[in-house]
């Protein structure tokens, strides 16, 4: 399959010009100037700010909030599902920029589960991280698993030919942890973001890498655009593609959102078919405002199978 048809444009500065009305339209609170600009400018019947006890805010006061009660994906949703009416034809957007990476995941093929076929996503590019390559994205890592509801339905218990696909970003503890969990594995493989969101962030990132390659050891480096999830599906395909023999296929988000959307695709459209599980190193606790500006708001649409 050819992932790079599904459709994308970009806006400047955050200036939407999106007459769209949809249904419901779903945004996480991380106090940032670029999730604030995008909510006021979506036009939706109904819009939910979520509030990912990550965060630790306290004491929000703001309209159309919803709180998630729990830190685990599986359980953060159960009461916004409830208090939602999906149907096949529901038309729905979802600003990305501040959700947390593995309750993202769960979010979308939960929704997919539920009948969706059709996804509007936004992403909000920065102009810098507050501390370039040194910027604290989370804090102390408590495991490595899967996401809920992202294991292989078909297991290989002759674990020699497993691949590890990371999409790398900034955080060198996350990827340490991820590639610790999975030592054994020969082959691994790096999706680089290249081109990077800004020119500096590609050359901030491979530090970032240097710094975890004693947990790393060897890897292959591929590439895709951090902005865009179709480029990063189909360089997951040309990566199995590449290793015909293999056996458990594990992939792990580790990089931009726009590459995250993308590891959610590919296993949208082939767990039914292949050994895939999403693997992820979990934090309790994210930092909010690690960002600064709009540099440009990305549109991605999905079409379900």
């Amino acid at each position: 399959m050819d992932y790079t048809i599904f459709y994308k444009t970009s806006y400047d500065n955050g200036k939407l010009d999106c007459k769209e009305n949809y249904d419901l339209f779903f945004s996480a609170f991380d106090d940032c100037e670029r999730t604030k600009v995008i909510y006021d400018a979506i036009n939706s019947t109904k819009k939910f700010w979520i509030d990912f006890p990550h965060y630790k805010h306290e004491n929000l006061n703001i309209d159309n909030l919803y709180k998630c009660n729990s830190l685990k994906e599986d359980e953060c949703f159960i009461d916004l599902f409830s208090q939602i009416d999906l149907q096949s034809t529901t038309k729905i957007c979802i600003d990305i920029t501040g959700f947390i990476r593995p309750h993202l995941i769960f979010f979308i093929i939960s929704l997919y589960r539920s009948g969706i076929k059709k996804i509007d996503f936004l992403y909000s590019e920065p102009q810098h991280y507050k501390n370039a390559e040194e910027t604290q994205f989370s804090g102390f890592i408590d495991e490595v698993r899967i996401i809920e509801g992202c294991s292989s339905e078909q297991h290989f218990t002759n674990t020699d030919n497993d691949i590890l696909i990371v999409a790398a970003g900034y955080d060198d503890k996350l990827i340490a942890k991820v590639c610790q969990d999975k030592g054994k594995i020969k082959k691994k493989y790096y999706i680089l973001g290249f081109p990077s969101l800004q020119p500096d962030m590609y050359q901030e990132s491979i530090l970032k890498i240097y710094q975890a390659q004693e947990s790393i050891g060897s890897r292959i480096d591929k590439y895709a655009p951090a902005f865009d999830p179709f480029v990063t599906a189909q360089a997951i395909e040309e990566i199995i593609c590449e290793n015909p023999e293999h056996s458990n296929i594990y992939l792990s988000p580790l990089s931009t959102k726009p590459q995250t959307l993308g590891i959610a695709l590919y296993y949208i459209f082939n767990f039914s078919v292949k050994p895939i599980n999403i693997l992820f190193p979990y934090s309790n606790t994210y930092f909010p405002k690690t960002a600064t500006g709009i540099k440009k708001t990305w549109k991605y649409t999905f079409e379900l199978p």
